[in-house]
């Protein structure tokens, strides 16, 4: 006798190939049998009739770090279908952590994590995981370290080159981290303390990172005008070090360089047939989201977010000028204009009126006449704790991206506020509106890129797939209604279609309600 049969579906396994009729055996936290299995007997038995039978859905770049101290269930991913989310993205990770950073670090974070007031009990990577582990979370979670969280401990928010015992003090504690669970290393390299990392520091950490079979994830220097050689960049890493590398959120920014995605698409494909293992992920959407404090140029960071805090207050007109007037970074108001931002996150009841507002009209409200004003005044008011939405690309170039093999889906959601509507209908996205609307892909296709391809990036075993002896990590929809429902004026709204969803063995989702089940866990290397 199983645990749950999950009767009648069509499955689609995560590895590419045509949908078939069969039955699912679940016994404990494992897929046991799959076939024509209906005068078996269960425990619960599911009549999929109709609908799609699918491995859970992994997100390989989430923002949960901390929410999921604050909502363990995990709704906004396990709605979509999301099973495992992937966390410790660009190269911010909250642990480890000393003592001396802890403070100034989770100041940084403010306007990623969406749970800035959640206490962080934990300082090595292994407590953090710990961590989650003892909530426990509905949701699986895998994780990154930072590697500009172990900048942070080596060197603090300092705009130089690492000596060489610095290097040997941050390989030390990405390999500790390794040891204790982490999936790979992460960069962003347009936020400090990240951005300055040379192509040395990286290699030399990532040829340790590679010796544990760990992947380095990047947040790439420019996606704009300056992109190609940001590729390039990471590429060159790529081929010193051994290690594999993802892409995030790969896009084509800023107007002036929209069509790009051809030429950008063609450098990847070169660097693969070169022999370097990259690959890209992609989130469905023309707008991206961050931290609001990514509209200051990195070296007003230098300091860390106190001294920050304090120009914002006493020297805004240098900091405006340099906004204004220098294009060496990447300027997400120059590029894209105050009116393609959009304040999606505040901590303070008095500016919650300007949460799903783009910058402008922000200024517009307090009567001032420059945008730069707004952005500046709003952020020293938060003390940095505040998001943003970015309108920056078109959808010609998502669309070529989408098609790209090697591609692999994720949210990138920040949780807090007005939020992204990526954060509840990512994955819904790509099944209702570019595989049953507009033909971009085949259900098939999507699915890999959802799950198997994701599972084997990430070198998740046991994830991925509908087969036997791997986890019981499955969604069931229905491919006539899955559709978004999140949008940008009211993101906080759940999917249509995905109506059960299972977790390590266990029912989380039942006839599309959560069920509140906590059966989700770390997932660690080693």
């Amino acid at each position: 006798m199983y645990d749950i049969l999950i009767l009648n579906g069509k499955i689609v396994s995560g590895e590419g190939n045509p949908w078939f009729y069969g039955d699912v055996a679940i016994a404990g936290d494992q897929i046991v049998k799959i076939g024509r299995l209906a005068r078996e007997k269960a425990a619960r038995i599911i009549d999929a009739r109709g609908s799609f039978v699918s491995p859970g859905f992994i997100d390989g770049h989430s923002h949960s770090d901390l929410f999921l101290f604050a909502d363990p269930g995990a709704e906004q991913k396990i709605m979509q279908g999301v099973t495992t989310e992937n966390l410790g993205m660009d190269g911010m990770s909250v642990a480890p952590i000393d003592e001396r950073n802890l403070a100034a670090w989770r100041r940084h974070l403010s306007g990623l994590t969406g749970a800035s007031r959640v206490e962080w009990t934990w300082r090595s990577f292994a407590d953090y995981l710990n961590a989650i582990d003892a909530l426990p979370p509905s949701i699986n979670v895998t994780s990154y370290v930072g590697l500009g969280t172990i900048r942070l401990n080596v060197m603090g928010m300092t705009d130089r080159e690492a000596r060489p015992e610095e290097i040997e003090q941050m390989k030390r504690l990405a390999a500790q981290a390794m040891e204790e669970g982490a999936r790979g290393i992460s960069t962003g390299l347009i936020y400090p303390p990240s951005q300055y990392q040379t192509v040395k520091e990286v290699v030399e950490i990532a040829k340790v990172v590679r010796n544990y079979d760990g992947i380095y994830d990047v947040h790439l220097r420019s996606e704009g005008t300056h992109l190609l050689q940001a590729m390039e960049e990471v590429i060159e890493i790529g081929k010193q070090s051994g290690i594999p590398v993802l892409i995030t959120h790969f896009k084509i920014n800023g107007r002036k360089n929209w069509g790009q995605s051809e030429r950008a698409l063609k450098v990847l494909d070169n660097a693969r047939r070169e022999g370097v293992e990259i690959t890209i992920a992609q989130y469905p959407y023309t707008a991206g989201s961050t931290m609001l404090h990514a509209v200051i140029p990195p070296w007003f960071h230098t300091r860390g977010p106190e001294n920050l805090i304090r120009m914002l207050r006493e020297e805004k007109e240098t900091i405006k000028k340099d906004i204004r007037e220098r294009t060496d970074w990447e300027n997400f108001a120059g590029n894209n204009g105050w009116e393609n931002i959009v304040v999606s996150s505040v901590e303070t009841e008095a500016n919650k009126k300007f949460e799903g507002k783009n910058v402008s009209e922000v200024a517009a409200m307090r009567g001032l006449d420059d945008p730069a004003d707004a952005a500046l005044d709003l952020l020293a008011e938060e003390e940095l704790a505040a998001g943003m939405i970015i309108f920056s690309q078109n959808e010609k170039d998502l669309v070529n991206i989408m098609r790209h093999p090697s591609g692999s889906f994720i949210t990138d959601g920040l949780l807090g506020g007005k939020p992204h509507p990526r954060v509840y209908g990512a994955f819904p996205r790509i099944l209702g509106r570019y595989v049953r609307e507009q033909g971009i892909l085949t259900l098939e296709e999507a699915v890999r890129k959802m799950t198997s391809l994701s599972a084997e990036k990430l070198r998740l075993k046991k994830k991925g797939r509908i087969a036997e002896g791997y986890d019981a990590d499955i969604t069931i929809f229905d491919f006539d209604t899955i559709l978004d429902n999140a949008t940008y004026a009211d993101p906080r709204q759940f999917p249509s279609g995905v109506n059960w969803v299972i977790v390590n063995g266990t029912l989380v989702v039942e006839k599309g309600r959560h069920t509140k089940a906590t059966s989700g866990r770390t997932i660690r290397v080693r």
